[in-house]
């Protein structure tokens, strides 16, 4: 009797064992899938950054004695040390009076007058210049980038390394997060808010207040939505403002129209079925034989259409004007007024490119 008690009771530790090591076994694939979890972002004390700075501009060997006195000058605090977003304008001014290089680079990076394509990055492929000049460099570029609305050029840039040895990594993240919101990366957008909300101390309050709506409709965002859909094609318009007409481009056009097919078939699957229309509110005026309601009175003949007459002569909604009315009140009914709008505005456009190609 006692044997069979240890055998069970063997058996059972098995068991449990058995268990432990498979839910440690699955809690290591969600961290492999997710990755590991985002460390909290360090933000570099005001007297750290400025000796990194002093000590890159002693390695320029500068000998201008007035560009020194001007550099010391800068970092001159006193005992109110600078913020963050201050501390990263004063690198950027150091770098700038001690390199001529860095200064022709800043200068060409004004909001104001900016030309259509955005400057050549020269100074991030300077690994001479060393990790912290290049990180600050890279925040800058882009800051402008995003700035410009050129959101896929300045993501590039704020995706490569240098959060790490910024001295404004708050700045780093939101614009990055602005980036992957305005491009409709969802995941991505909510990793980087909550790493920049959760993990990341002194968070200036315009930098929270925006990065906690952008949090909010980033959750709310659906695949295939109409709210989606309106986003792309402002993306779109956006992109040819900028002169875009590439593969991106076309790619968001393809699915843009894609869904806007799929929310079609979707109102006419739930006006099929669901019995006069959905959103009359149980009109009790309309006819139950709908088959008898839409033939020609007096008609005789089946209805068959000759297939040669089908012909692509005119443009996108080229409809009689009956036909048209028809087709204008079936949208107002279904779709928002907002959502409709947009639907208008970008299939003008859309024809108008298409006639200019033709």
């Amino acid at each position: 009797m006692n044997l069979a008690r240890r055998q069970m009771q063997t058996q059972r530790n098995s068991m449990v064992g058995l268990v432990g090591l498979l839910a440690m076994l699955s809690i290591r694939v969600v961290l492999a899938a997710d990755g590991p979890p985002a460390q909290p972002v360090k933000v570099p004390p005001a007297d750290v950054i400025r000796a990194k700075t002093l000590q890159w501009v002693a390695e320029q060997s500068v000998k201008d004695k007035d560009v020194l006195t001007e550099i010391g000058k800068l970092w001159a605090f006193g005992e109110t040390p600078p913020t963050a977003d201050e501390r990263f304008e004063l690198v950027i001014r150091s770098f700038s009076l001690a390199d001529p290089e860095t200064k022709a680079f800043v200068e060409a990076c004004r909001l104001s007058l900016a030309p259509l394509l955005a400057p050549e990055a020269k100074p991030l492929t300077n690994e001479a210049f060393g990790l912290f000049y290049v990180a600050h460099v890279r925040l800058y570029y882009g800051r402008y980038l995003a700035h410009r609305q050129m959101y896929d050029e300045a993501l590039e840039v704020l995706k490569a390394p240098g959060l790490d040895d910024v001295s404004d990594p708050a700045s780093w993240l939101f614009f990055k997060a602005v980036c992957e919101h305005r491009l409709l990366k969802k995941a991505d957008g909510l990793k980087t808010l909550d790493r920049l909300l959760n993990k990341t101390p002194d968070v200036p309050v315009r930098y929270s207040t925006l990065a906690g709506l952008m949090q909010s409709d980033l959750e709310a965002l659906r695949d295939e939505s109409l709210d989606e859909i309106s986003r792309k094609m402002k993306d779109v318009e956006r992109r040819l403002t900028l002169g875009r007409t590439g593969p991106k481009v076309r790619k968001v056009e393809d699915e843009i129209v894609a869904s806007l097919d799929e929310l079609i078939k979707k109102i006419e699957q739930q006006q099929g079925g669901g019995g006069g229309g959905g959103g009359q509110g149980g009109n009790s005026n309309q006819s139950g034989n709908a088959a008898q309601d839409s033939s020609v009175k007096g008609a005789t003949a089946p209805g068959n259409v000759d297939k040669k007459k089908m012909k692509n002569e005119g443009g996108w909604g080229a409809l009689p004007d009956k036909s048209r009315a028809r087709a204008k009140d079936q949208i107002s009914r279904d779709f928002p007024a907002n959502y409709r709008d947009a639907v208008e505005q970008y299939f003008k456009k859309l024809a108008t490119r298409t006639e200019e190609k033709k």
